[in-house]
C-alpha cells in the first residue's frame, strides 16, 4: 500500500529508458545478471503497476471474483504496454485462511497470474500482506507461516509468468513497529523483522529454484538491513530526492551488485483540500502526479535502475469535494471512470519497454530451413526455434507454391523436438526436375503456429532449366552441377548441367574451384541486370562447396546465329533476334574470321553476318587477358555464353567470355 510520507513537489526533465529486445536461451524464466534482469539472454527493464480491480479494492478483491472485470482491466494493463504487475495477497484476509490457503484462493491467484502472462505481462506476488506478526525460529506460528507460504509457492514455482516473489509488504511500516516512522526506532523489533525476513526469503528459495525473491522496503534506508539475503534491492518511493535514494541503495550493495527496483511510486489527485491528520493538502492533483512521474522517471532512466512499478492502477472511487474522503482512493493511472489521466498518458509514452511472450503464442519461426536436392530425393534441415513453448515442427510442401498455412499442401513430415534443436527429414518419393516448395511451421501445444519458414529444391540431375524459369528470390539448392568456368575477377562461376542442355551464372567469389570440379550449392535464384536490362540469371550463392570431379565439360560447338538462343518464359532473357534454344550461361564454342579488336575485345563471324553496336559483324569475345589475335586471323573460340547489354540497348548481344589463352586457338 502507499502509505506515503511527506509528499512535496516534484519537476525534473524527462530521460527514456530502453528496453533490448528478446533472443537467445530456451528457458522463459526471467534471471538475474549482475544489476540487470535477463530474458532469453538479453536485457530486459519491467515497468508495471500495483493491481486491484477498480470496484474490488484489498481483501474485496478476493471475497468477491469479478472476472469480466478483471480481464478488462487486464487488457487496459496491456494497452498501456505496462509488462509486469504486483499481487498483493494477504494472509488471512478475503478468505485466504492464513496456514491453509482455500484451493479456491489458489486456484483464483494462478488464473490472475496466467491471463497477465498470456496478455505479455509478469508479475511480482507480494505474500503475507496485512500479516503484522514475525514469530520466531521454531514456534507453531512460524509453521503456520511456513505451511501459508509453501501452498501458493508450489503452486506457482514453475510458472514462468511469476517474475518474482516479494515476501512482505513494508515491513517497516509504523503499523508493524509499534507506530515508529521507522523500525531504527524501535531496534528490537527492527531485529525481530528482519530475522523473519530472512527465514522467509530462504523458505522460498529452498522450494523455488525460478524466481528471485525479495522484500518490499518502505524507506530506502531500510535497504541495507536486508540486501545480504535478497536477490533484488526493493524500496517503495513517495519522496523527491530519488536519485539519492538509488545511490545510497548501491552504495549498500558493495562489490555485490543486485537489481533495484522501485516497487511503489505515484501521487493521489484528489480530494483538494485533503483533510490529512487535521492538516489540509492542496496538492493532490493531477498536476502533481505528473510532476511526480517526470522527476521519477527521468531518475530511473538516468540510474539505470532494473525497472518500476507505480502505486496503483485505478482509482477506487469517482472524484468527491469532500476533504475527509482517504487520498488512497486516487492514486490511480486511470480515474473511476476508466479515463486516462495525463501522468498515464505520460507513463505510457516514455517508459516503454517490451511485452513479454506467452504459452498461448505461437512460436517463432525455425530458423536456417534448406532444402538440398539429390537424385530422387530432398533432403531437408533446419534448427527448430528457441522458444520454450515450441514442442514440434510440421513441414508441408506443393509443386504449384509454397504452403500458406499448416494446412495447405501435402504433409511432408510432423517431427516432435526440444527447443533450439537441430533436425533434418528426406522427402522420398519425388519427381525429377519438378520444383518442389517447402514450408516449415514451428508450433506449441495448443497447435498454434509459427509464421512459415521456407525452401525449395529441384531434384534429379539435368534440372537447371528448372531452377532458371523459378521467380528471383527463390531459394534453391541444386546437387550434381560442374563447373565450367571460373571468373574471380567477376566474382562468379559458372555450371552446367552434365548433358550439357543447361548453364547457369553463380555469383560467388573464393571459391576455389576449377572446371570439372562437381558441386552442390544452395541460394537465391535472381536476375543480372545491365544497362536497366535482364541479361542473364544468375545464382546468388549462400554456399558452393565440391563434392566430386570429372573431366572438364566439352563446349557444345554452334553457329554464331545460334549464341545465346531466344527468350524463354517469363524470367530467362535471350538475345538480339535470337534464334533456337536458349543457352545462356552455356560453355560453347564458335569459330571464324575476325573482324575486329578492341583492346580485350574481338568479335568473330562465321559467315552469318551477326550485327553487333556501332555496325560491328560478328560474335563478341570478352578475354580478360590479351587473346594475342588480329583482324583478319581465323580463329576457334570456346566461352561462356554471357550477358552483355551495350547501353541503348533492351537486349543481350550475342558474347561469350573465354576463360584463358588457351580457349582462343589460330587456325
Amino acid at each position: 500500500m502507499a502509505y506515503a510520507r511527506g509528499l512535496f513537489r516534484m519537476t525534473a526533465i524527462w530521460g527514456l529508458l530502453v528496453t533490448v529486445t528478446t533472443s537467445g536461451v530456451s528457458s522463459d524464466f526471467v534471471r538475474i545478471q549482475g544489476d540487470q534482469f535477463v530474458f532469453r539472454g538479453q536485457v530486459v527493464k519491467f515497468k508495471g503497476t500495483n493491481y486491484y480491480p477498480r470496484d474490488h479494492m484489498w481483501a474485496d478483491m478476493w471475497n468477491n471474483w469479478d472476472w469480466p472485470e478483471i480481464t478488462r482491466e487486464v487488457a487496459m494493463i496491456r494497452s498501456l504496454g505496462l509488462n509486469c504487475v504486483r499481487i498483493l495477497v494477504p494472509y488471512s484476509k478475503g478468505g485466504w485462511g492464513g496456514a491453509n490457503p482455500p484451493a479456491d484462493r489458489l486456484q483464483k491467484l494462478e488464473d490472475l497470474v496466467n491471463l497477465f502472462g498470456d496478455n505479455g505481462i509478469r508479475s511480482c506476488i507480494t505474500l503475507f500482506d496485512w500479516e503484522t506478526s514475525f514469530p520466531s525460529a521454531g514456534t507453531s506460528k512460524e509453521r503456520d507461516h511456513l505451511s501459508y507460504l509453501s501452498a501458493i509457492v508450489n503452486r506457482l514455482k514453475n510458472n514462468e509468468y511469476v517474475f518474482m516473489w516479494d515476501v512482505k509488504n513494508e515491513p517497516d511500516h509504523p503499523a508493524n513497529i509499534g507506530g515508529y516512522d521507522n523500525w531504527d526506532s524501535n531496534p528490537s523489533q527492527r531485529d525481530r523483522i528482519v530475522s523473519w525476513l530472512s527465514r522467509m526469503c530462504n523458505a522460498v528459495r529452498s522450494i523455488d529454484p525460478n524466481h528471485p525473491v525479495s522484500v518490499g522496503i518502505r524507506w530506502w534506508e531500510n535497504v541495507q538491513d536486508v540486501i545480504g539475503f535478497v536477490d533484488i534491492a526493493v524500496f517503495h518511493s513517495y519522496w523527491p530526492n530519488v536519485t539519492q535514494q538509488i545511490a545510497d541503495i548501491r552504495s549498500y550493495m558493495g562489490a555485490n551488485p543486485k537489481p533495484i527496483i522501485c516497487q511503489e511510486f505515484g501521487w493521489p489527485t484528489n480530494p483538494v483540500p485533503c483533510n490529512r491528520d487535521g492538516q489540509l493538502i492542496w496538492s493532490y492533483t493531477e498536476a502533481e502526479q505528473l510532476g511526480v512521474y517526470t522527476n521519477h522517471l527521468t531518475a530511473f532512466a538516468a540510474q539505470g535502475i532494473a525497472g518500476c512499478l507505480q502505486w496503483m492502477t485505478f482509482d477506487a472511487r469517482a472524484y468527491t469535494s469532500d476533504p475527509n474522503v482517504s487520498f488512497e482512493n486516487y492514486f490511480g493511472l486511470w480515474r473511476y471512470d476508466y479515463s486516462l489521466k495525463p501522468a498515464g498518458t505520460y507513463y505510457r509514452d516514455n517508459f516503454q519497454v517490451s511485452l513479454f511472450p506467452s504459452r498461448s503464442e505461437p512460436p517463432g519461426p525455425v530458423v536456417r530451413f534448406k532444402a538440398q536436392a539429390i537424385d530422387s530425393a530432398v533432403k531437408l534441415s533446419w534448427v527448430n526455434p528457441l522458444d520454450a513453448n515450441f514442442v514440434g515442427t510440421v513441414i508441408r510442401v506443393s509443386t504449384t507454391g509454397y504452403p500458406l498455412d499448416a494446412n495447405s499442401g501435402e504433409l511432408v513430415c510432423d517431427r516432435p523436438a526440444k527447443p533450439g534443436s537441430e533436425d533434418s527429414f528426406v522427402h522420398l518419393g519425388v519427381s525429377p526436375c519438378t520444383t518442389y516448395f517447402y514450408s516449415a511451421f514451428a508450433y506449441n501445444e495448443s497447435r498454434r503456429y509459427s509464421a512459415p519458414a521456407k525452401a525449395s529444391a529441384t531434384p534429379g540431375k539435368g534440372c537447371l532449366a528448372t531452377i532458371k524459369q523459378l521467380p528471383d528470390n527463390t531459394w534453391v539448392a541444386y546437387s550434381g552441377a560442374i563447373v565450367s568456368a571460373v571468373f574471380e575477377t567477376d566474382g562468379c562461376v559458372y555450371v552446367q548441367s552434365p548433358d550439357r542442355s543447361c548453364g547457369l551464372r553463380v555469383v560467388a567469389s573464393n571459391t576455389g574451384l576449377t572446371p570439372g570440379n562437381i558441386v552442390e550449392l544452395t541460394g537465391y535464384i535472381g536476375t543480372r541486370w545491365l544497362s536497366g536490362q535482364r541479361s542473364e540469371r544468375q545464382i546468388i550463392a549462400q554456399s558452393i562447396n565440391k563434392i566430386g570431379s570429372t573431366l572438364p565439360p566439352e563446349p557444345l560447338f554452334m553457329s554464331n546465329k545460334s549464341v545465346g538462343g531466344g527468350h524463354f518464359g517469363l524470367w530467362i532473357p535471350g538475345v538480339v533476334d535470337g534464334i533456337g534454344p536458349n543457352n545462356m550461361g552455356l560453355l560453347v564454342k564458335i569459330a571464324g574470321r575476325v573482324t575486329c579488336r578492341v583492346g580485350n575485345y574481338f568479335w568473330v563471324d562465321d559467315g552469318s553476318g551477326v550485327l553487333d553496336i556501332l555496325g560491328r559483324i560478328g560474335v563478341m569475345v570478352r578475354c580478360l587477358f590479351d587473346p594475342e589475335v588480329s583482324v583478319g586471323d581465323i580463329v576457334s573460340c570456346i566461352g561462356v555464353v554471357e550477358g552483355s547489354v551495350p547501353t541503348g540497348w533492351i537486349s543481350n548481344r550475342r558474347c561469350i567470355h573465354a576463360r584463358s589463352l588457351q580457349d582462343i586457338q589460330k587456325h
